[in-house]
């Protein structure tokens, strides 16, 4: 079955804040997120997502909801409080945590949720504002870093094992301070002596989503990660990156099929119920109108992604056949993941440049699914059927109880 892995932000974000929906679903107001928890629980979500970024976009704040108002190890906490059974997965910078402080927390999270504790690894692509500290790592060594992270992570997390926590009477030991074990870890980034001070409750350490858009992350989520976040905004993109994963994954030495592909997905949701405004255009922010397809579009498309080869063409001319490398493989690896839909779209014959150019800006960074819950239900799982992903990660959209009542069980066959 998909893995289905729910943004805590869906809910506020699905309902206009100008309106009183809107002003009741705020993102200031905790029990949002946990209806909104509870209600992916019921609907079959795995997991329960809160994102974080670091620093403030004034501009984005101005027009409403997503917005980070907690912090995610705490609403995590309060969620799993509240649930039963969908895991809760913050969020964690490694190049603003240390390794000890995160497994910790995790393991804190982990025991008050009685195993359910997921997390969503990043190395923090904006830059820390907001943060009051410094910590430059070359762009080079991000994965570098972000491995020996989750290395010392792991290790502090074996450090003490559940069966120390049984007590042996015999020996009149309520912990087995024995069966705790020193890390001893000297690396290039950290360093970290002693065990963890707060036992997990898990043996397993949790699933680790990380987000990637380049083959570079693929290698590092292929020795270290449960599942890859990616932008895919086609089908056959998403194909080529899964079976680019699993290939990646069988190179690290691990089973393909351990590391999945959990693509981001908007739905617009249509014509769902009587009196909704689910019928009102859908946000610009969620989806991208088709420009013209004249020579300003072709220039907008070059500044954006400089790395097709059109310098010089008009948006007359026909469409070049070595605009992309004939090669997927050779595509994501010398552009990275946003380029790989341009690779679909330049299979269709007959285009012009202007043509391929609206396509290609008409395209999110994201998969955006439109029409009836159950017309997206079954697009949604075409998308699983026919092996382009392992699941899905619901980003934003509109509609939040047709999304549960009625996408999710038609995606899940229900």
């Amino acid at each position: 079955m998909p893995t289905l892995i729910l943004n805590s932000q869906y809910l506020p974000s699905s309902r206009d804040w100008r309106s009183d929906a809107g002003r009741a679903d705020t993102p200031f107001d905790v029990a949002t997120f946990i209806r909104e928890a509870q209600r992916a629980e019921a609907a079959g979500f795995d997991a329960f997502f809160h994102a974080d970024f670091s620093g403030v976009d004034r501009t984005h704040l101005r027009s409403g909801p997503p917005l980070s108002a907690f912090e995610p190890f705490q609403l995590a906490a309060l969620v799993a409080a509240a649930t039963s059974r969908i895991a809760v997965m913050p969020t964690i910078s490694t190049l603003y945590t240390h390794p000890f402080t995160f497994a910790r927390n995790l393991a804190s999270l982990d025991r008050i949720s009685q195993g359910r504790a997921w997390v969503n690894v990043v190395s923090s692509f904006r830059s820390g504002t907001a943060i009051g500290m410094r910590r430059d790592v070359p762009r080079g060594s991000r994965h570098g870093q972000t491995e020996e992270f989750v290395t010392v992570t792991r290790r502090l997390w074996e450090s003490w094992p559940p069966r120390a926590n049984v007590p042996d009477l015999a020996a009149g030991r309520y912990i087995r301070d024995d069966l705790i074990i020193d890390v001893g870890h000297a690396g290039e980034f950290y360093e970290q002596a002693g065990p963890i001070d707060a036992p997990p409750y898990s043996e397993r350490f949790p699933f680790v989503l990380q987000a990637t858009s380049s083959l570079e992350g693929f290698r590092l989520a292929a020795r270290t990660a449960d599942a890859v976040f990616v932008g895919t905004p086609t089908l056959g993109a998403a194909r080529q990156l899964r079976r680019i994963l699993r290939a990646e994954t069988r190179r690290a030495g691990r089973d393909p099929g351990s590391v999945t592909l959990l693509p981001g997905a908007f739905c617009r949701v249509t014509g769902s119920r009587p009196g909704t405004d689910t019928d009102a255009p859908a946000p610009r922010r969620w989806h991208r109108a088709r420009p013209r397809p004249d020579d300003s579009t072709v220039q907008r498309l070059l500044a954006q992604f400089p790395g097709l080869r059109l310098q010089g063409a008009s948006a007359t001319d026909p469409l070049p056949a070595d605009v992309l490398a004939d090669d997927p493989d050779d595509v994501f690896a010398e552009l990275g993941s946003r380029y790989l839909p341009f690779w679909d779209l330049v299979q269709t014959p007959g285009q012009t440049v202007g043509e391929f150019a609206a396509d290609a800006l008409a395209l999110g960074e994201h998969a955006y699914f439109s029409g009836s819950p159950e017309q997206i239900g079954d697009e949604l799982r075409r998308w699983y059927d026919e092996e382009g992903v392992d699941g899905f990660q619901f980003i934003l959209g509109d509609d939040f109880e047709a999304l549960c009542e009625r996408v999710v069980p038609r995606l899940l066959g229900r």
